[in-house]
């Protein structure tokens, strides 16, 4: 469903006010635009002494990240991420395996994986998050492969890979079932970190289930049939995170967000018969969330 066909089925006080706050965000942007000064056909040179950290700054106020042996430029220590290493002790050794990861974001976990020797080929579709991978591939020296696309896009009946990384990109799709059904078709072993739909909102952290019905239209969920199992997927509106300048969420103004357990099923209808569950944080400040590894024996 497209994002203006959604809008059309919301109805009431609650759809009025998200109107008015996209409206806002989108006044404050342009606001913003015609305050910036207008850039000059002249190429912009750099007097800095040459070296490979200089290209941070060109991004500053965007880095999610802090790099190793680095203060910043962002905070997340994904570089050192202890979900990484849980999926470390499930698949064994990495080395010389070909890994897919989607949505790399800053290469913290293609650092990781490639610490572990293997061969990374990362796909990210956000213009900067892509550059910004690339201005960490040239500080760290590191070996693996960025390329700028759409991921979904990426898979093919010939394409194999050993390990499918996805780490916070499941709940930023409009499609989450079609990307998981690729990916199936692609590989014996997948991890995923990523958030999920709780029903059961007492579990949720308390600051974020106020805004259920609102962020999380569940007014709206969509269900899909995939074999003989029923997916419930639940709109997600991004909202204010679209006016900020790190923003890495999905191509849409929306996601959707799978069920907890339909989640795990539909991983089974997809062949992967053994799925392991950590990190399982119903009480996630940005909403529920689980890391799973996923495997055909």
């Amino acid at each position: 469903m497209r994002i203006g066909a959604w809008w059309d089925r919301l109805r009431g006080a609650e759809s009025r006010r998200l109107r008015a706050r996209i409206a806002d965000l989108r006044t404050a942007n342009a606001a913003l635009r015609e305050t910036q000064p207008e850039k000059s056909d002249q190429p912009v040179y750099s007097a800095l002494v040459p070296h490979a950290d200089n290209a941070l700054g060109l991004f500053a106020g965007s880095w999610s990240s802090r790099l190793p042996h680095r203060d910043g430029p962002g905070q997340a220590e994904l570089f050192a991420d202890p979900r990484i290493e849980w999926l470390f002790e499930q698949c064994g050794s990495l080395n010389g395996s070909h890994v897919l990861e989607l949505g790399p974001l800053e290469g913290g976990h293609t650092y990781m994986l490639e610490q572990r020797g293997a061969v990374v080929t990362a796909i990210e579709g956000n213009h900067e998050a892509f550059l910004r991978s690339v201005v960490v591939k040239n500080a760290l020296g590191l070996r693996a492969t960025f390329l700028l696309g759409d991921f979904a896009r990426s898979f093919g009946a010939e394409m194999r890979w050993d390990l499918v990384v996805a780490s916070g990109v499941l709940y930023h799709m409009s499609d989450p079932i079609g990307l998981l059904t690729r990916i199936a078709a692609s590989t014996d072993r997948l991890y995923l970190w990523t958030h999920y739909y709780e029903p059961d909102v007492h579990v949720w952290h308390p600051e974020t289930a106020t805004r259920i019905g609102t962020k999380w239209v569940v007014d709206e969920t969509i269900v899909e049939r995939v074999g003989d199992l029923d997916v419930r997927m639940v709109p997600m509106l991004y909202q204010e995170a679209l006016g900020w300048a790190g923003f890495c969420g999905g191509p849409e103004t929306f996601a959707r967000w799978i069920h907890k357990n339909d989640l795990i099923n539909l991983l089974r209808v997809l062949g992967f018969d053994n799925v392991t569950v950590a990190f399982d944080e119903p009480g996630h400040v940005n909403g529920p969330s689980f890391a799973v590894f996923a495997s055909r024996r």
